[in-house]
């Protein structure tokens, strides 16, 4: 599915920093399908880059829901901000750091979800899949 696009909140990329890895980007911005690889059991942190346009934006949180045959596994919130105003400035956040899980059945294909928010106000939704592959 290709990334939505929205008039105030411009998603540009993702950074993964995997402990022991060089980082790796994960562009968002015009991208056909947006996709994470993780090595299983391992520690790692993310940090979003984004634009604000249009509008100031408060309140900005972020809603993760990664899913293994239609059960959400795992669930997670961010605040990215409590107030954002429109410019060409790319705003960063850092994720806090995660472990992925490990194992031979862990390792796979997760549908995932990714929803954006200012003021509770739903701004869009954007599908992506994380992959977990043998360290």
């Amino acid at each position: 599915m290709p990334n939505v696009a929205h008039p105030d909140l411009q998603i540009i990329k993702f950074v993964v920093n995997v402990d022991g890895q060089e980082p790796s980007e994960v562009q968002v911005e015009g991208a056909e399908d947006i996709i994470f690889n993780i090595p299983e059991s391992s520690k790692y942190y993310t940090t979003i880059h984004f634009k604000v346009k249009n509008r100031e934006l408060k309140n900005v949180k972020y809603k993760q829901v990664v899913r293994k045959a239609g059960l959400v596994i795992k669930q997670r919130e961010l605040d990215l901000g409590p107030e954002f105003q429109p410019s060409d400035e790319v705003y960063t956040t850092d994720f806090p750091e995660d472990t992925t899980p490990g194992g031979f059945f862990i390792r796979g294909t997760y549908p995932s979800t990714s929803t954006y928010y200012a003021d509770d106000e739903e701004l869009f939704t954007s599908d992506w899949t994380l992959t977990i592959t043998k360290k």
